[in-house]
């Protein structure tokens, strides 16, 4: 599978969510609810995937890439298009 486009707009700065957005895989599959973060201990910037919270509060993802390259693909494209945005 291969990112095919990244679309995201930026998020309130206030908050650990810089920006939010959507990818498409392949051209034909889009997930929603991509999202890029900022980790509170050392101000690194992540890439989250779409989750739900649990009945014990608890914070599960609804879906995710199986292979580490898939993995590393998205995160080098969200993180490219973020900068883009700044």
């Amino acid at each position: 599978m291969q990112v095919t486009e990244v679309r995201l707009k930026k998020a309130d700065s206030s908050d650990s969510c810089k920006a939010y957005g959507s990818i498409t895989l392949d051209g034909d599959f889009v997930v929603c609810g991509i999202r890029v973060l900022e980790r509170k201990d050392d101000g690194q910037l992540f890439v989250g995937f779409p989750s739900r919270e649990t009945q014990n509060g608890e914070y599960k993802d609804i879906c995710f890439p199986m292979a580490q390259t898939l993995r590393e693909d998205i995160t080098m494209q969200v993180l490219s298009q973020y900068e883009k945005l700044a």
